[in-house]
């Protein structure tokens, strides 16, 4: 790894991933964004579906999105290797966004199987790769997917402000051809940059002891090393990254109200008047990416300066602390809630939904890059890309969960709702930081750095040439 060079500190291959993955997500998020709007449109293409078909279609197309990237990973885990498997599913992608841009509905329905069936192979694969960059210990890892989150989230943003606008204003299926080209770009640039993933994302093989399923005794018979081949250490590995997926369920159907619950607050009861302007309601969704790209290197360089400093934050601990800070931001919509209420005109401040937004940002950069980082650290090696998928799965329920909370919202009251899901997290989150030395002892030291290689790792990210 370290003979194919760095750029700005990293291995170069983390670029390669960054673009591969920026113009992914711009394909996806410009499709997923159109989608629904397609549907119900009775012009420029659009099915003119009810609002009820749109929703039940979109609700189980993203569930099957995130639900296949456990094959997806297993896939690449036994058969085909992380880099080969993210090859095919951007392959199946290109095939599956320009086939949305034919108008008969039978290519329509292949079209989201495609889509489906690529993102669940290119998807957890891809991440993987970048954990794969770095050896153990290496204090550079965490940062790492901090660039590779903000690659995700400018993607996101160009895809709102580019495919959206396009597939408005000149046609539906247009929009979805755009998002093809984009999933074009990310299959070049990984096809390009494969020279700087040398040793990266092939096939383990498993031939340490320790990575075995079996072994063999002293008369050369085989032996399983634990139930199902893992041993004793290995399930204490696997059921704390158990518990770290807890903290992502919670986490992301909270976090995933911005959707949902607050961007009907946005519209309904917020005061979005700007020197004489309404801002689209639309726009505020697009804060969070811009908070990431703002914020994003900030975190970065957070992380490199403690770890300098021999500061090793624990990734539970990150997790918790990320918990803690989304549910802060949910204080500044109970205070929006409160304001509207008392309010004569039922409308509150356009700043408290900015700095729930932020907050909630914070949090997620504390949380998410940390989390999938926490998966290629501890999870036995030739299990890595499936729980990389269990993860990506597990994110899909909090997605649905996010969904049912938001009824129970409109039953209930949304400020009642912004109160329970800021005090459940902020309590959750400081029980996880109090428990983190307990939680920790179960990775078995797969977690611990030492100091002499955070600091000659530091000292080489510092010397590293930029080039």
């Amino acid at each position: 790894m370290d003979k194919q060079g760095t750029l700005f500190g990293h291995p170069k291959g983390l670029m390669v991933l960054f673009f591969t993955e920026m113009w992914e997500r711009f394909s996806y998020y410009g499709m997923r964004g159109i989608l629904v709007l397609f549907l119900v449109s009775n012009t420029k293409g659009g099915y003119g579906w009810t609002d009820e078909q749109a929703l039940e279609l979109y609700g189980t197309y993203t569930m099957f999105v995130y639900l296949m990237s456990i094959p997806g990973g297993i896939l690449a885990d036994k058969f085909l290797g992380q880099k080969k498997a993210v090859i095919l599913g951007g392959f199946t992608l290109v095939a599956g966004h320009f086939l949305m841009a034919y108008p008969p509905e039978w290519a329509f329905y292949t079209a989201l199987v495609l889509i489906v069936l690529g993102t669940g192979l290119l998807k957890p694969n891809i991440s993987t790769m970048v954990g794969g960059l770095y050896r153990e210990g290496d204090s550079r890892r965490d940062s790492g997917f901090t660039i590779f989150y903000m690659g995700i989230n400018l993607g996101a943003l160009l895809a709102s402000l580019i495919v959206g606008y396009v597939g408005e204003v000149y046609g539906w299926h247009y929009g979805f051809s755009l998002a093809g080209f984009g999933m074009v770009l990310g299959q070049a640039v990984f096809i390009w940059g494969r020279k700087y993933l040398t040793g990266v994302g092939n096939l383990e093989k498993n031939e340490k002891d320790e990575d075995r399923i079996f072994t063999k005794d002293q008369h050369g018979a085989p032996v399983a090393t634990g139930f199902m081949g893992f041993n004793k250490q290995e399930w204490d590995r696997i059921f704390v990254i158990l518990i770290s997926f807890i903290i992502v369920l919670v986490f992301w159907a909270s976090f995933e109200q911005a959707g949902g619950l607050m961007n009907l607050f946005a519209k309904q009861y917020t005061d979005r008047v700007v020197l004489g302007w309404e801002v689209p309601t639309a726009w505020l969704q697009g804060l969070n990416s811009f908070f990431i790209l703002t914020l994003g290197g900030i975190a970065a360089a957070v992380w490199v300066a403690l770890a300098k400093r021999g500061i090793n934050l624990p990734s539970i601990f990150k997790m918790g602390l990320g918990t803690s800070i989304l549910g802060i931001g949910f204080i500044f919509m109970v205070f929006a809630s409160l304001q509207r209420s008392s309010s004569p005109d039922g409308l509150s401040s356009l700043h408290w939904l900015v700095f729930a937004y932020m907050f909630h940002t914070i949090g997620e950069l504390a949380l998410s890059p940390v989390s999938l980082s926490f998966i290629t650290k501890v999870a036995p090696k030739r299990i890595v890309a499936s729980m990389m998928g269990l993860y990506f799965a597990v994110t899909g329920l909090a997605n649905k969960l996010a969904s049912l909370i938001g009824i129970w919202a409109v039953r209930l009251g949304e400020l009642e709702v912004f109160m329970y899901i800021a005090g459940f997290t902020i309590f959750l989150g400081i029980v996880l930081m109090v428990l983190t030395k307990r939680i920790n002892k179960l990775s078995h030291g797969m977690e611990d750095k030492r100091m002499d290689e955070q600091q000659a790792q530091t000292g080489q990210l510092l010397e590293a040439e930029v080039s």
